[in-house]
Order: C-alpha cells, then structure tokens, then sequence
C-alpha cells in the first residue's frame, strides 16, 4: 500500500478530526524514537498495526520486534527498548528483578486465549500423573501452569515440566516432545485444528490472577519521554479503530506477523476482550488504579506459588497520566 493511500486511510477512517491531531504526526525531533518492544500477539496488533499504517515513519516512534514478552523484557532491562507490550505479571517480574517500570495502558484482557492443550489420549485425568507439560519459561506459562494443576487438583510434581520457547510449541507438538500444552493465540487456534483438546483456559481465571496485557515504560523514559508517549498511547487507540472499522485491511496487514491466514485474523481475538479508552479510564485512574489492586492480588498469587518473591509492589506502578482526558476522535 502506497504512502498517499496510507496516509488517507489514517486521516479518514481512524482518526475521523485527522486535522486537530496533526501536530503530533508531523515533525521528527532532535530525540532517538521511543522504542517499543512487542511480540507476536493478538492483544498486541495495535502497535503492528500503527507501524504497518506508517505513523511511526517521522522518527519519533520506532518497534523493535521480539520472539516473547520474556524477550521484550530482556530489551527493557538492557536499554534496547524505552517501552514494551507485556503480561501483568511479566511487569511484575521485571519489578522484583529491580527494573524500575510504569503501567501507562491497558492492551486487553484474555478471556480464553491463552489454553492448557492435551493430545489426543491425554484428556482424561487418569492420563496426566507423569505427563510431559510443555509451556514457556516466563510468567504466564507459569501463571497457567500452576492455575491449572491447582484448578484440577494437582501439585507441581505431579507432572514433568518441559520449558519451551513461544516459537517452538508447534513442533513440540508435532514432533512428540509434550503430552500437554500451555500456551496462547494464535498457536492455539492453529493445534487445536490438528485435533488439540483444550483443558483449561484463561477464562476460568479467578479475578484476582488476571492475564492482562499492558503497555510499560522505564521509569527514567517516563520522567524524559512524556509527549513521545502520550502518542504512542493514541496510537494505539486508534489502530483499535481500524481493527474494528477496516478488519479486512488490518487482516492482510496481521497476518504474516501472526502467522496465520488472513482469513483466521480476527479469529485469533476470540480470546481477548480489548480495552478501548473508556476501559483504560476506568483501569487506571484512581487511588489506587483497579488495575493497581488487580497487580497486587496477582503479586500475592505468584508468590504464594512460588513464581515471584515477596514484593512490595511502589504505589505509582499503575499511572493514568498518560491518557488522554477526553476520548480521542
């Protein structure tokens, strides 16, 4: 798609008064881009979307690609990234490792899409004593992992763990290396046509763990990055709207990123319950935020279950300021 067409499509169908938001399209500053890490991942196709659509090209914004949110945060804490699109609890994991961050947006919540997978033969309960459990080594596989051994009534040693990187759950499956499977969209659409079974999903969460898919920033990127951000953070609302208003475009432009036909894009967010402005509203501001508490509670799961330390979560991890007061047309 040409720069002309992009540029009418910006104006015209996503951003409606294109002529009042102007000013923060245009321009590149003396500043390196405020770099955001983000992997393969529904929740995070506004941020693909908004660098596919061009809007990052004046140089104030740039995407660095990632394999996982495990990756994304490796980039935080070496200086690669300014921000990243993580798990709650990933956040929470940076944050007992001594990484100073701020939740600035809320991406979605998932509602199904990250699963518990069996092979066929593995799904009855007598089958799971020993079995082969393959999931990432980061916090959500973690998250799932213990959330399903506890909701069936398991205990860790119940089964053999297999820690596998995002980008292997496919062959892991294929080639016979797991009997179950802890992973996510769209991996999991994609098993479960091969006759995958699903045992457990995200929606079977209690509320105090919940999967929440969130922008962060470095705290020192916060102090110095504020306008850099706040457009980031429109960014994203509006790639929202054109998922929705223009889904077969956002299709084609998704699909080679999430690896699946374009005609199984928008499948892939069954699972997730995005958070338009509205929802971000009623998430982060307060005192404290809800999703400030929700963190707190999710920090009291991880660690009775060994997953994080006990941590003293700072009371401004969850920020508001970033948004934009008025919803943006």
């Amino acid at each position: 798609m040409n720069h002309r067409r992009r540029a009418w499509l910006h104006r015209t169908t996503v951003l409606g008064g294109g002529a009042m938001l102007a000013p923060w399209l245009l321009g590149c500053g003396a500043e390196s881009p405020l770099t955001v890490a983000y992997h393969p991942w529904p929740g995070y196709a506004p941020l693909k979307l908004a660098d596919s659509l061009g809007w990052w090209d004046d140089g104030r914004l740039r995407g660095l690609p990632t394999g996982s949110a495990s990756a994304s945060r490796v980039a935080l804490a070496e200086g690669r990234a300014q921000a990243a699109a993580l798990t709650l609890d990933e956040t929470l994991l940076a944050v007992a490792d001594g990484l100073p961050l701020h939740v600035v947006a809320l991406f979605n919540l998932s509602r199904g899409a990250d699963v518990v997978l069996a092979k066929p033969g593995f799904t009855d309960r007598t089958r799971w004593v020993g079995a082969r459990l393959g999931h990432e080594k980061g916090a959500v596989g973690e998250l799932m992992r213990a959330s399903w051994l506890e909701y069936v009534g398991l205990r860790a040693e119940d089964v053999t763990v297999v820690h596998l990187a995002a980008d292997e759950h496919p062959s892991a499956w294929k080639d016979g290396r797991v009997d179950l499977l802890v992973t996510f969209e769209p991996t999991a659409s994609r098993l479960e046509s091969l006759g995958a079974k699903r045992l457990f999903d995200s929606s079977q969460l209690p509320p105090d763990r919940p999967i929440a898919d969130v922008l962060v920033i470095r705290a020192d990127a916060w102090r110095r990055r504020r306008a850099a951000l706040r457009t980031l953070v429109r960014h994203i609302f509006a790639a929202q709207r054109h998922l929705m208003a223009l889904p077969v475009d956002a299709a084609y432009r998704l699909a080679p990123w999430l690896d699946v036909p374009h005609a199984a894009v928008m499948r892939t967010f069954s699972g997730l319950r995005l958070t338009n402005w509205a929802d971000n509203r009623e998430w982060l501001i307060g005192r404290p935020a809800p999703l400030q508490r929700a963190a707190e509670g999710l920090a009291s799961f991880m660690g009775r279950v060994n997953i994080l330390r006990p941590l003293r979560l700072p009371e401004d991890l969850v920020v508001g300021s970033a948004l934009p007061a008025e919803e943006p047309l």
